[in-house]
Parts: structure tokens; sequence; C-alpha cells
């Protein structure tokens, strides 16, 4: 079953570079995810589609989000949560802000039409939850006094814009990560809404590290006092032939920090790619018994 301490548990799985409904994933998995996530990028080619149409969507946008809407209107809860991940173009190392900063006429339309998708969900007694998380895992790029900076201009734009989606803080959180340089980057508490992160392990060579960064990152930021989530939780053997073990325990290692009083408000078991999820069934979250004791070692 899902640890007591995660509020709303999201699945996000793609096939044919199509991000899977929730009806798909319920059959897929058997289990019904309160939300999903969901990327998009702020580049040329979505930059030059809101000139040519006056959109900030393309069709595989609009197909997402009339997806979600179906899945609000034909379901029994009242509520859906997306995660989005609005993106600046990136390279392996840097994220271009400047660009962001030049196109602000495309985030202002983008936070408008996810207002108007907010406002229709309302006005049909239902809400539509978005956790927008800018430039994620911005600690793996650098230039953190850039990254603060674009994070205040675009978060601005969204207040205005689209008053009821929250901003996530999203730092990668991995075996290979100096955790201890996150706190450069944060844009401060009256700009952010949720501490969140993208937590990975991959093989038992990792584990203990990641876990200890994990651990170590929540309970340093407890005292910015804000709710707490997981953007992206992916776990897998070092072989890549087992991702559900892995995932066991990860929500083991999330379930412990109830000790200290954390709670997440949501979490998103990120399955795409043959690494992090060809090998889930996710079965033993379709149980109303409680966890297997936690996996020590994988091979």
């Amino acid at each position: 079953m899902n640890p007591q301490n995660i509020d709303r548990l999201l699945v996000f799985q793609t096939a044919g570079g199509n991000v899977l409904t929730l009806q798909a994933l319920r059959r897929r998995y058997g289990l019904a995810p309160a939300g999903t996530n969901f990327y998009y990028g702020i580049n040329q080619e979505n930059c030059d589609l809101f000139a040519t149409t006056g959109s900030p969507l393309n069709p595989t946008h609009v197909s997402f989000f009339d997806g979600i809407m179906a899945s609000l209107r034909t379901g029994t809860a009242d509520e859906v949560t997306v995660v989005l991940g609005v993106e600046p173009p990136s390279t392996a190392t840097t994220y271009n802000y400047a660009f962001v900063s030049a196109h602000t006429n495309v985030v202002r339309a983008l936070a408008a039409a996810l207002a108007g998708m907010q406002a229709q969900a309302a006005a049909e007694n239902k809400r539509l939850a978005i956790s927008i998380r800018y430039a994620s895992e911005m600690n793996d790029r650098g230039e953190p006094e850039q990254f603060k900076a674009s994070f205040a201009e675009v978060r601005q734009i969204f207040r205005d814009a689209a008053p009821g989606t929250l901003f996530s803080f999203s730092p990668a959180i991995r075996a290979d990560v100096d955790i201890s340089k996150i706190p450069e980057y944060w844009p401060g508490n009256d700009l952010v809404d949720i501490i969140g992160g993208t937590w990975y392990i991959h093989g038992q060579v990792q584990q203990a590290k990641s876990t200890a960064n994990l651990r170590d990152y929540v309970l340093h930021s407890a005292g910015a006092d804000k709710p707490f989530a997981l953007d992206e939780v992916g776990g897998a053997n070092a072989a890549a032939t087992n991702n559900d073990e892995m995932l066991q325990f990860m929500l083991h290692q999330m379930a412990a920090l109830s000790a200290q009083h954390v709670a997440f408000q949501y979490a998103t078991i990120f399955l795409a790619s043959d690494l992090w999820g060809k090998q889930a069934t996710l079965a033993f979250l379709d149980s109303s018994e409680p966890l297997p004791p936690s996996p020590e070692a994988f091979a």
C-alpha cells in the first residue's frame, strides 16, 4: 500500500512518445493514480507556435490536458494533480535563462491557459491542482544567481496570470550530487510553495548515499516551513531488470521520514524510459497489505 505520509501518489509513464492517460495507467498498473507529470519547453518551437497561432499549446499539449479534463469529468475523484515541468532551452550543463526573459509573452500565455483550465474545472465542482517546477534539476547545471533571478521572474508572471498554481523548488537529489550546494539556488520563501525534488537510485551502490542525500535535504529544508513533495521518484537495480524492489525501498525511506514529522504533499513515480520503468509492475501498491520489509540490497 502507499506510505501514509504521501498525500497524493502520482504516476508518469509514456508509450510511443506519448504520456499515458490516467485511464491507461489504471489499466496498465491496476491502481488509480491521483495525477501525473507533464513537461513544457519555453523553446523556439513553442515560441514560433505562439507567434503564428496565438496559442502556447501545440496539439500534443492540448491532447494531454483534454485527457486530464476528461478524467476529472468522468472520474469519481474531485481532484487531479499535474506536476508541470516548465523548462528553458538547455544543454547538459546550462539553462538558457536569457531566452525565457526574452519570451515572457509565451510564459504569460501558458499561465493564462492553465488558469483557464483550472477555472473550467472549478466551474464543474472539480479541482485541477497544478504544481509548476521551473528549471528542474538546476543544481546539475550551475549558475545559481541566474536561476534565482529567472525563477522570480517566471513566478511573478504565474502569480499574476495563474494565481491558482503552485511553484515547486525542484533540485536533483542523487548519489552523485553535492546537496550542500542546493541552498545556493534557493530563490526565497516568498517565491516557493513546495519543497520538491527529483530523487533517483540506480543500483545498490547508490542506495546509501542517495538515501542519505534525500534525508539531509528534507531535514535541512524543514526550517522553511513549506510542504514537501517529490516531483520524480525513479529506481532500478544495476542491470535495470527490476524496478519494483527499488521503488519499494524508496517508498520505505520516504515513510521512515514520518518519524521526523515529514509528509509529502505528492510524489510521482517516474516510469518513463527502459531504465526507470520497463520492468515496473507496481503490484506492491495494489494491495491492502502493508509494504514488506525494506530490501537490503540489489544486484
